[in-house]
């Protein structure tokens, strides 16, 4: 949507730049000339490029598209559509091209050698998540050329997440990664860009790794972001209000295209307000070989937390693995084996005709569950097993003395924009070691258990921006998201992120029971959770970060958040940081924290503030809505 030229003046410091945009669909160019090629493998179809318009509860799987001069996959005017586990390349167009679509939900996919990856064009529905993809050279040119770009974006819910996006310097002609052009999200639903990877960028003055503000917008985030070599510049706030960076990790070496780690700087004539930039570590050294890992322009203030980043960091360039992009065709991700092909059509599974018995699968892939009502009564609402490749989204779930949704061995399950209430549990998930498990944006109240679980659920997972709510008198829950013996990786953590917990009288959130490893709860917001807010109870690499937890005395509250390994179970190379408590138990005391004896005290520990100046009010009095 624009086009920056950024010169260096002297040291690293850069003065210049211009912005224009593309309103329309990218016009057809000459196909580009690379080593992208249509197969028909085990877990792909041939297919043509796809256009739908007005299409809704479909899934796109399976697919290998070669686009010519068009996008691989076009949609307009659509929702509640999944594009999952498929291979789209060879294109002067871009990858997935969105035009005034919402809850679109595009995972799993392996794009390449496209303008760009993933657009997304006028959207005003909110629910666009886009996570786990691969993204491997992109062409450009200017305008495009990133790996994902939001173009006048807003709503609710709208994500984009731990993707691997790799340019290779040669075979590439990219801009920025990630761009945020003139997109608003809202201040409980911020725009996300959390946990991406990018390696490589360059050579043009435009390149770099995330752009948020760009000519305007409002809470933006990008978190957890790790960047190495991504070109002239690492991450960049253009303009816009409420827009934050926070823990990234920026690494560059001196190439004659480099300039500056991270830029603050209002361009477009676009103030930055609000801004906040902590927690980042950054090493990126410039054209000349110069340190320069930062420039905050004239006249701008200076953004909050900005004393809390560590500029020229102990890092380099190992912070990823030096190829980070599989091309499926030679080894298939995990994230998509043994995925079966499923039509671009509504699932025959289960139609939108709002049926109420019980739904139980074995063995099945690729098939779509929308908009059904069901009553489980004695019986579990949904139950998969052994299954592959599900989506399920937009039912009303409930009144059980069972599960609302269970999953036994299963793997590459979406599970998101459901309404579940009135049952022993939400969404449980049992020895599924395959996972990607991806709990998104439901609602959830009145349970008498936990409103979500995962026993034995390995690999990367997600619970995020749920809302979750128990009503007193009308439930008697346990622990909101409990995470038993389950494993993530250090790449790909198990994921609670953004989720929205009022009332209990259990506890909050609970990781590392019974042990497991690389599990992460963040940004999460807690009120009257019950006993405790949130705790990690063994497991290694368990981390707490930025949540904010409050609780009024009542009966049963006790602590805010604990550390302490049980049955057993050890708690090493854990983090508790950037979290804020103010939690008062039963007695009226204020007990935000407790660090059990003889427990190793967390990285980020200092960091925390307990007895916070927060109350009920950082969350609506009421989070769900049906």
């Amino acid at each position: 949507m624009k086009r920056k030229l950024l010169a260096l003046l002297s040291v690293g410091v850069f003065l210049w730049c211009s912005c224009s945009k593309n309103t329309g669909i990218i016009p057809n160019n000459p196909v580009l000339s690379n080593n992208f090629h249509a197969k028909t493998l085990a877990t792909y179809t041939a297919s043509s490029p796809i256009n739908l318009s007005g299409q809704h509860d479909i899934t796109i799987s399976g697919k290998s598209v070669n686009g010519g001069t068009v996008a691989a996959i076009t949609l307009s005017n659509c929702y509640n559509v999944h594009i999952t586990g498929n291979r789209l390349g060879n294109s002067s167009n871009v990858g997935i091209y969105l035009y005034n679509c919402y809850n679109i939900t595009i995972d799993n996919n392996y794009i390449t050698n496209v303008s760009c990856g993933v657009y997304v064009d006028h959207s005003t529905g909110g629910g666009v998540i886009i996570t786990g993809n691969q993204f491997l050279n992109m062409q450009g040119p200017a305008p495009r050329g990133q790996f994902v770009q939001f173009n006048t974006v807003s709503g609710t819910n709208n994500s984009i997440t731990y993707n691997k996006c790799q340019n290779n310097l040669g075979q590439s002609n990219p801009q920025e990664g990630i761009n945020l052009y003139k997109s608003n999200g809202t201040a409980s639903s911020p725009i996300q860009v959390v946990g991406n990877w990018m390696l490589g960028g360059g050579p043009g003055a435009a390149t770099g790794g995330i752009q948020l503000g760009d000519s305007g917008g409002s809470y933006e985030i990008a978190s957890d972001n790790i960047l190495v070599n991504p070109g002239q510049m690492g991450i960049s706030v253009s303009g816009g209000d409420h827009i934050s960076a926070v823990n990234n990790t920026v690494y560059s070496k001196s190439q004659y295209f480099t300039n500056v780690g991270v830029v603050v700087w209002g361009q477009a004539g676009v103030a930055v307000t609000n801004a906040t930039i902590s927690g980042n570590k950054i090493n990126f050294k410039s054209s000349s070989g110069a340190q320069n890992d930062y420039w905050l322009a004239s006249g701008e203030h200076t953004p909050t937390g900005w004393s809390s980043n560590t500029w020229n960091a102990s890092i380099d360039a190992s912070i990823l693995p030096s190829v980070i992009v599989t091309d499926p065709a030679t080894a298939t991700p995990t994230a998509i084996t043994a995925a079966a092909p499923a039509p671009a059509t509504q699932s025959t599974t289960a139609a939108t005709s709002g049926g109420t018995a019980p739904v139980n699968l074995t063995g099945k892939n690729g098939v779509t569950l929308s908009g059904l009502t069901i009553n489980g009564g004695s019986t579990s609402c949904i139950t998969l097993t052994n299954c592959n490749g599900v989506y399920i989204t937009g039912c009303t779930l409930g009144n059980t003395s069972q599960t609302g949704i269970v999953l036994n061995n299963c793997t590459n399950v979406t599970i998101e924009k459901n309404n579940i209430s009135n049952a022993a549990a939400g969404i449980v998930a049992n020895n599924c070691p395959g996972g990607n498990i991806m709990i998104y944006t439901n609602q959830m109240k009145n349970m008498s258990g936990s409103f979500v679980q995962f026993v034995s659920v390995n690999g990367g997972n997600a619970i995020s921006y749920n809302k979750f709510e128990s009503f007193a008198g009308q439930s008697s829950p346990g622990v909101a998201i409990d995470i038993a013996q389950s494993n993530g990786t250090a790449g790909s953590p198990i994921t609670l992120d953004g989720n929205w917990i009022r009332g209990g009288s259990g506890s909050g959130i609970h990781l590392g029971e019974n042990g497991g490893s690389y599990q992460v709860a963040k940004n999460n917001i807690l009120v009257n959770p019950g006993q405790h807010g949130m705790a990690i109870i063994g497991g290694d690499h368990i981390s707490l970060t930025n949540n904010s937890i409050y609780a009024s005395a009542q009966s049963f509250t006790n602590v805010g958040l604990y550390v302490w390994g049980q049955g057993g179970h050890s708690i090493t190379n854990s983090t508790v940081s950037g979290n804020q408590v103010n939690f008062t138990n039963a007695q009226g005391v204020q007990n935000g924290v407790w660090l059990a004896g003889g427990e190793y005290t967390p990285a980020g520990w200092n960091t925390n503030v307990w007895g916070a100046n927060i109350n009920a009010s950082i969350l609506p009095a009421t989070v769900v809505s049906f």
